[in-house]
């Protein structure tokens, strides 16, 4: 990870966390912790010259809390198992003496940590930075002698998202966008990044009031 874009995703929570102290000290307000399940899809494309561009689908599951300070802010620490399908270009041969037109399967446990405003009770907007860690990737992509045996991929992904929840009562359907913030690629001088959008249906399974008015 480049000193730029840990620069931007220091920047990204140190304002998460300026906008929720700022809410906590002027609230007297009840506050609660939830939390719950979700389960959605992902679809995210890989940029950079060796890969074709395109959003595949994937899959995304894990479980959320949050901490509702007042009736309208909140934080929103999530765990969740991310998945993104790419596909390797006809030049990915040419550049990495690889396999080209390769479905690549990359498997991340990320945590997201959003602040969540929720402008009326039905739809909250979250927004927040995200780690991300490589558990699983494609292997055998690089068969240039030189490069043969080492993953593709960077294990570390640090990004933001942002987006917007409905919520009925226990039951929440959201949509996220989610960009990459530093270089995924094995190499430093070759800029891969990876976009693209999330939506899920969640349940909350519990609710417990932490102070009263």
């Amino acid at each position: 990870m480049n000193k730029l874009a840990f620069d931007k995703w220091s920047a990204s929570l140190s304002l998460v966390l300026m906008l929720l102290m700022a809410s906590v000290t002027r609230s007297n307000a009840q506050q609660s912790l939830e939390w719950g399940i979700k389960a959605g899809g992902n679809l995210m494309r890989i940029s950079g010259r060796s890969f074709d561009g395109k959003k595949y689908p994937g899959f995304s599951a894990g479980v959320w809390g949050k901490l509702n300070f007042t009736s309208k802010w909140s934080l929103q620490p999530e765990i969740v198992w991310n998945q993104t399908i790419a596909k390797t270009s006809d030049e990915f041969n040419s550049i990495y003496g690889g396999v080209s037109q390769q479905l690549v399967n990359l498997n991340y446990a990320a945590i997201p940590i959003f602040v969540s405003f929720k402008p009326s009770p039905w739809l909250s907007i979250l927004v927040g930075p995200q780690y991300s860690y490589l558990v699983t990737q494609t292997t055998d992509l690089l068969q240039n002698p030189q490069d043969h045996g080492k993953k593709a991929f960077n294990h570390n992904d640090f990004s933001i998202v942002w987006g917007g929840q409905l919520n009925f009562n226990k039951v929440i359907f959201g949509l996220r966008y989610s960009a990459n913030l530093n270089n995924i690629s094995f190499r430093p001088t070759d800029l891969w990044r990876q976009y693209g959008f999330q939506a899920y249906i969640g349940y909350q399974l519990g609710d417990f009031k932490l102070r009263k008015k």
